[in-house]
């Protein structure tokens, strides 16, 4: 897959707010005149992202569900990331307000919230957009000098860990999102780079859906060698082993790979972190069913 790896630079020599950024980066709504120094993160990723910009001092508010890093618990809650307080959100004046976007129309808030103040739309697709979501970030804020070295590290693991496996067998991969009833995850761009990038894939990454619910017979048509699930409860690997086990499976232990759901499912710097350890462990499953 085509990789765009930060250059420093860019970083370094570029300090114009309205650069023009790579495609893959973010939508900003209107351009900064200057540094943020007042942001409100309204998804907990982007706030993550923020803090690894070293821009988090300079968050005024973050929405619901931004607990990581934990100083992020200090700052002003302002509601729901799909329905935030408006009157609240724009009480704290912003300089600039960042968000998650599907790629779909802003939320109507979001909306009236563009006539004020510049709202920056991240979706990251691929774990390379994930570094240029931080470049950007780092560029508004006004902290490119202090994220360089962030950049460029991730960007390692990431080129690293895909030529390492870019060759080898694929496996398939169930992603365990629930049994009850059993679902999955589908055409998620970002977590199906992921399993690229260490040499597997998802079995249901052909369906749109972002979580569909699927059946025993449709799991078992599609083969996977191993399951993936978001978890950090005790025992629950073992739970999710007995599940399948019991309804005609032969999974061992280590066929099934669990991981804190708020690393597995945020594009972050954790997430990037997580890959060499994911990827070794998929290799594992690749060499004991290929041998």
């Amino acid at each position: 897959m085509p990789s765009r790896l930060l250059k420093t630079g860019l970083l370094t020599v570029c300090s114009a707010v309205n650069l023009i950024l790579p495609a893959q980066a973010g939508t900003l709504s209107s351009p900064l005149p200057g540094p943020a120094k007042r942001i409100i993160s309204l998804s907990p990723h982007s706030t993550e992202l923020l803090f690894s910009a070293q821009a988090g001092k300079y968050l005024a508010g973050v929405s619901q569900g931004s607990d990581f890093p934990p100083a992020a618990l200090d700052i002003q809650g302002v509601g729901d990331s799909l329905r935030p307080n408006i009157e609240l959100l724009l009480g704290l004046n912003p300089d600039l307000i960042v968000t998650w976007s599907s790629g779909g129309n802003a939320i109507e808030a979001l909306k009236q919230a563009e006539k004020a103040v510049p709202v920056l739309y991240l979706y990251p697709k691929k774990l390379a957009d994930i570094t240029a979501d931080l470049e950007q970030i780092a560029k508004l804020a006004g902290t490119q000098k202090q994220t360089v070295p962030l950049i460029n590290e991730l960007s390692r693991i990431i080129r690293r860990t895909q030529e390492k496996y870019r060759h080898q067998p694929a496996v398939p991969i169930f992603v365990f999102l629930g049994e009850h009833p059993l679902f999955t995850l589908g055409g998620s761009p970002i977590l199906n780079d992921v399993l690229k990038s260490c040499g597997a894939y998802n079995i249901f990454q052909d369906i749109k859906a972002p979580s569909p619910i699927v059946s025993l017979e449709s799991i078992i048509q599609r083969q996977p060698k191993m399951i993936l699930a978001g978890s950090s409860v005790t025992g629950k690997k073992e739970e999710i082993q007995d599940f399948f086990n019991t309804r005609g499976f032969s999974y061992l232990p280590e066929d099934i790979i669990t991981l804190p759901p708020d690393i597995l499912f945020r594009p972050t710097e954790r997430l990037i972190r997580a890959l060499p350890e994911l990827c070794q462990a998929i290799e594992q499953a690749r060499n004991r069913y290929t041998n």
